[in-house]
């Protein structure tokens, strides 16, 4: 796509180019000054491939500043001492002005000075206004944003290519922005009283109470977030930019430059009847309309179209006769937006063919081989720029909604990353919260210091949780096994749970350790929540290539489930396929068994967009 993009630019260039050869070639100089204007077209060509060419990353070529000014000698001495053939060429100044000064107020003005001087040299050869403004509009301006449009064709692919990241990375961070505003509003607030309250000396039974129902209540409040989040889809749609505008402006601006000024000055330079002009206005209306509305479609067109395009292309020559009115001469360009594929060049063929035979055996203009090669040449660019221009539109039209898709499916996995996220470190957290409340709650009267210890130790909990709760909002969340197999030894046992264990603490890769880490709390979470177990067995064994978990509990009740329906296992499952491991859950015979097992060197294919866990690559329809 981008070389096509060069390639069309290359082209459409040259094409303009050969037209002032044309005129150099039919001028009555002599030849020494004909060659002199050869040297100088071939310049300018050169000056502007040099200058408007664009590289994949959009820069200017160095030294564009002193090779601009050298355009602009070249392109005004030309207007100087060839005025009547050079006026095509003044667009290519034009088009460098447009392309490389990037800021709005010179752009313009710079542009505006060049189409300034394309009139002041046309007045100098020519007998009318009208046909001065001609050069100017028709021809300077016309090429100008033609080879405006073309080149920026190769911008628009790099550039929207190179920023649906940038788009899908500032929607995750504005949704993480909206996760840490829900956290802070539904959990942080009821954290921060809950670490006030055990932080006070001689906190009372009510006190205490109280404590544990707000503790509680955030723990709800985690699930319920994390539930949300897990099966909501992204609400806010991609942020709108003016790229699919400007655009459709830019196609406007350079089908009206190209069609409306040479169709005018046939108009004026006859004197119509009243019927002509009510006609050719009529006619020139519908034709460009029909012309806009091929060129923006999305490419899906009804039949009808193409039949209206041959009937306002040809029957108003009736009225108005050949010399009036000639739109035939776009009509190369409509049939290949109209058609598809290989059809699109050959029909495309068959009207330039069409319109050389024309002219050679009706309207005598053209009259040797020369003629007829700047004829192929005039329709073929013209083609081409508006072959460009489609493409550019639907191209806009595409990869706006891959951006948006991108952002969508970014968006969702963040969500996903934030729910296992919450559920697993928070839920957690907050589970120890509850669990340390409620053993000093029953410690309080009999044991003081027991139940002061257990205050302390939810108190530190508590202050983990709402470290936590920045990390996981920013996606930083990272956790070991090492402290994990610790922490929740200490849980365990304050929960009057024995265990036993056989772990060596070894160094495992980050994700693989992180996620047997996460297993693991998920494991004593569920303990904690649907057991009265007496005994849990943790076993971490490391048997190259694989390294596996398995907690083991008792007390699990014949009536209670192997899964609760919420997220814990699924969450898991996710995880550990992420790396190519397996992870089993179930009961038997009373006791319920959790069990991962990993490779060492996970087979990652991808991870996404910030690091936060590995995925086994990016899919534009994944949920």
């Amino acid at each position: 796509m981008l070389r096509l993009a060069q390639l069309v630019a290359v082209v459409v260039s040259a094409g303009f180019s050969f037209g002032g050869v044309i005129g150099v070639v039919y001028s009555p100089d002599p030849p020494a000054r004909k060659a002199v204007a050869f040297a100088m077209l071939a310049a300018l060509l050169a000056l502007h491939l040099r200058n408007c060419v664009r590289r994949t990353d959009g820069s200017r070529p160095r030294r564009w500043p002193v090779t601009l000014a050298v355009q602009a000698v070249l392109t005004t001495a030309g207007l100087v001492w060839f005025a009547g053939t050079w006026y095509g060429n003044t667009g290519f100044l034009a088009a460098a002005v447009l392309l490389l000064v990037r800021r709005p107020w010179p752009r313009w003005t710079a542009f505006s000075l060049v189409l300034a001087a394309q009139y002041w040299s046309a007045t100098t050869v020519r007998d009318t206004v009208s046909e001065a403004l001609y050069l100017v509009v028709g021809q300077a301006a016309f090429v100008g944003v033609a080879l405006y449009g073309v080149v920026r064709l190769y911008d628009l692919i790099v550039d929207l290519g190179a920023t649906r990241a940038e788009l899908a990375a500032a929607e995750v961070a504005r949704e993480r922005l909206t996760f840490a505003e829900e956290l802070n509003a539904r959990v942080g607030g009821s954290l921060e009283r809950v670490v006030a309250a055990l932080r006070r000396p001689g906190l009372t039974r009510a006190e205490l109470e109280s404590s544990l129902a707000t503790a509680r209540t955030a723990l709800t409040e985690v699930r319920s977030v994390s539930h949300a989040h897990r099966a909501g889809a992204p609400a806010r749609a991609v942020a709108a930019d003016l790229t699919a505008g400007v655009v459709r402006v830019l196609v406007v601006v350079t089908l009206l430059l190209m069609i409306v000024p040479h169709e005018v000055r046939h108009l004026l330079q006859i004197r119509p009847t009243g019927l002509q002009l009510a006609v050719f206005v009529a006619a020139l209306a519908a034709f460009v309309a029909l012309y806009l509305r091929t060129c923006l479609s999305d490419g899906r067109h009804r039949r009808w179209v193409p039949a209206a395009m041959l009937v306002l292309a040809y029957a108003p020559t009736l009225v108005l006769g050949a010399k009036l009115w000639y739109v035939a001469t776009f009509l190369p360009g409509a049939v290949v937006v109209l058609l598809r594929g290989p059809l699109r060049w050959i029909g495309a063929g068959a009207v330039v063919a069409g319109d050389v035979v024309f002219h050679l055996t009706v309207s005598g203009l053209a009259g040797n081989g020369l003629d007829v090669a700047y004829g192929v040449v005039y329709l073929t660019e013209r083609a081409i720029v508006v072959y460009a221009l489609w493409r550019m539109a639907r191209l806009t039209a595409q990869l706006r909604a891959a951006r948006a898709e991108l952002a969508r499916v970014e968006v969702a996995r963040e969500r996903l990353r934030f729910a296992r996220d919450l559920h697993d470190l928070l839920g957690y957290g907050l589970s120890v919260v509850v669990l340390k409340a409620e053993l000093a709650f029953r410690l309080l009267e009999r044991d003081p210091a027991a139940a002061g210890r257990q205050l302390s130790d939810g108190l530190d909990a508590a202050r983990q949780v709402l470290a936590d709760l920045d990390s996981v909002a920013a996606g930083r969340a990272q956790i070991s096994l090492a402290a994990e197999a610790e922490s929740a030894r200490a849980v365990l046992e304050a929960a009057g749970v024995e265990v036993s264990w056989s772990f060596t603490p070894v160094r495992l890769p980050t994700e693989v350790d992180a996620t047997l880490a996460t297993v693991l709390r998920e494991g004593v979470t569920n303990v904690l929540r649907h057991s009265a177990a007496r005994h849990c067995t943790l076993e971490i064994t490391l048997e190259a290539p694989l390294v596996r978990l398995r907690l083991a509990n008792d007390g699990v009740a014949p009536a209670v489930p192997d899964r609760d329906g919420g997220a814990g296992i699924g969450n898991l499952e996710e995880r550990v396929a992420a790396l190519g491991g397996r992870l089993r859950a179930g009961r038997a015979a009373g006791r319920f068994e959790l069990a991962a097992e990993l490779p060492l060197q996970p087979a990652l294919v991808g991870g996404d967009a910030d690091g936060v866990d590995p995925v086994p690559g990016v899919e534009l329809h994944d949920r």
